[in-house]
């Protein structure tokens, strides 16, 4: 008997492959396509997004709110098939920074959108693929405003609270201020909004101007010493968090990829696992260090320096008792924290070029110690900047042309710690001290200069307190001349 091979049902693996293979390019020209259609929209939705943004910040409108709403009319919102966000580059996460942009670019004017989508498939579930998730993005950078700025209006001192409250600005017992070129703002409306103290001696060339109208003071008859007077009823500002929104406030903090080495008194960059101790003599090489442990800066007889551009990534409190020169020709020294503080503590900071990035809760502290850099910029997120009457700070903001042109000390809005202004004798700092939710108490001692300005909440002078204030418009942080927009990505 004859056997015969059948090969019937083979057919039907063939059909069934053939099914898949036809499943497989349908899913690829039709999911595909949408797939891609979805991309170019989204993209499109994205770039008129940060194109609105950027026209509304300009107009000094909620930008956030208007680039949302260009990217609603074009069918994406933060609902279950997308998300949209539009931030400024200074204000992006650590763990997403804005991409791209130009070497030393000033972060407050580029404004970011992104659009995250999900598409539904259709013939690609059969496959196994539910959805295919695009992103895209785009990148706007404005410059200037309709208007030359609320406080750049010839006031040493600005007092941004805005509600019906008094005290705003007081100044109390037998304080000595002296305004040169210069007057105070104070933007809230109770009827002693402005509260001089009797004894206190107060000179100013420029107006008291107070947002109350008719009555803002305490004390009509007060003799401002000087051309100013009290001028009630100057126009109120809203102030809040959009305010200060294009002003930059720190740079993403720097990785380190390779060991770094600690060879006799030669330090050279990358990342240190265990605790490190600076022994008299050490030379920081340029690049990047980060601390992953402690770093131990000896005591009140060690000196050490750096050569070229340094920076410390430290992940725990460092205390500073010896001496430090970054002062030579070229050299700088920045600083970046996530949680923990630094501190001079009786010791002595010397550079050409120095920034404090304290991102969180990250204090920075001069204890009786000798702070000296003619281009420094120093910000706390969410902690305190302290610098005691003992100490000696001579400091001048960043240059015009840097990321953080004319800032010299930087809490956000969203930091509300008090503030002390403990400027000591000969004691001189130029530039903006920017602190628009803090308490300001002012502290300062005979001798003490201010060239700038500082915006703060409310304000306390201190009975004792002396100082020249000296308003001087190029170190202050301006907006450009003629506003401008153009698209970066």
């Amino acid at each position: 008997m004859f056997k015969l091979n059948s090969e019937k049902g083979q057919a039907i693996i063939m059909i069934a492959f053939g099914i898949v293979a036809l499943v497989g390019f349908t899913a690829l020209a039709v999911d595909g396509g949408r797939v891609l259609s979805d991309r170019r929209h989204a993209q499109n939705a994205a770039d008129t997004a940060a194109l609105q943004a950027a026209l509304s910040k300009i107009r000094e409108e909620n930008y956030v709110a208007k680039g949302l709403e260009r990217a609603v009319s074009n069918g994406y919102d933060n609902d279950a098939d997308s998300t949209v966000t539009v931030i400024l580059c200074s204000s992006a996460p650590v763990s997403d920074p804005c991409t791209g942009l130009p070497t030393g670019a000033n972060l407050g004017e580029y404004i970011r959108v992104k659009i995250t989508s999900d598409i539904p498939m259709t013939f690609a579930r059969v496959l196994g693929r539910q959805f295919v998730t695009n992103k895209v993005e785009a990148i706007a950078r404005v410059q200037g405003s309709t208007s030359s700025g609320d406080f750049l209006v010839g006031a040493g001192m600005v007092s941004v609270r805005g509600d019906n409250a008094n005290d705003c600005y007081k100044v109390l017992g037998n304080a000595d201020l002296t305004f040169h070129d210069s007057g105070i703002f104070v933007n809230c409306t109770g009827s002693s909004a402005l509260n001089f103290g009797g004894s206190a001696d107060i000179y100013m060339d420029a107006d008291a101007q107070v947002a109350a109208s008719p009555n803002c003071t305490n004390d009509p008859s007060f003799n401002i010493d000087g051309p100013g007077e009290i001028a009630c009823g100057a126009p109120h500002q809203t102030v809040d968090a959009s305010t200060f929104a294009h002003i930059p406030t720190t740079l993403p903090t720097p990785t380190c990829s390779n060991p770094g080495s600690q060879v006799g008194t030669t330090m050279n960059p990358g990342y240190f696992n265990s605790n490190v101790s600076i022994s008299n003599g050490t030379v920081f090489n340029p690049g990047t260090y980060c601390f992953n442990s402690s770093l131990n800066l000896g005591n009140s007889h060690v000196t050490f320096s750096g050569n070229g551009s340094v920076k410390w990534v430290l992940s725990s409190s460092v205390s500073l008792f010896g001496t430090a020169n970054f002062g030579d020709s070229g050299d700088s020294l920045e600083i970046y924290t996530n949680g923990s503080d630094f501190t001079i503590q009786h010791g002595t900071l010397t550079a050409d070029r120095f920034r404090f990035f304290g991102n969180g809760n990250s204090d920075f502290d001069v204890q009786g110690g000798t702070l000296t850099s003619g281009d420094a910029y120093i910000f706390s997120e969410s902690g305190k900047i302290e610098i005691d009457a003992q100490a000696d700070a001579n400091l001048h903001a960043p240059p015009p042309g840097d990321t953080f042109d004319g800032i010299l000390m930087h809490m956000p809005w969203s930091n509300t710690n008090s503030f002390e202004l403990n400027g000591g004798t000969n004691n001189v700092w130029t530039g903006t001290i920017l602190i628009p939710h803090s308490n300001v108490t002012y502290n300062g001692g005979s001798g003490f200069e201010l060239h700038g300005q500082v915006i703060g909440y409310t304000f306390k002078i201190n009975g004792g307190a002396e100082g020249d204030i000296y308003y001087e418009s190029s170190p202050l942080l301006t907006p450009p001349d003629n506003p401008s927009i153009e698209f970066t990505k």
